[in-house]
């Protein structure tokens, strides 16, 4: 999950692309402890937001929020630090 968030960085990936990836990841690694799922979902869903409002038609110019994605995607790099390093968690 760091590597994506890396990519999506250094603009090698777009943001619908990070939040794909970041979803199968999450999906092969099937995480036991619903808390973590949880919480994973809880920052994943505001990804995908942010992601629609910058990619599809039906989504108002100005809505997307450059502040808040940055704060979305540094929320993730800390979960992806606390949960995704750990194999006692999958």
């Amino acid at each position: 999950m760091a590597v994506r968030l890396d990519l999506y960085d250094s603009g090698e990936i777009p943001l619908s692309k990070l939040a794909e990836d970041l979803r199968g990841l999450l999906e092969v690694a099937d995480p036991r402890e619903l808390s973590i799922r949880d919480s994973f979902e809880e920052l994943w869903v505001e990804l995908d937001a942010e992601s629609e409002l910058r990619t599809e038609a039906w989504a108002p110019p100005g809505l997307a929020d450059d502040v808040r994605l940055r704060e979305i995607l540094q929320q993730l790099r800390s979960w992806v630090e606390r949960y995704a390093a750990s194999p006692s968690n999958s």
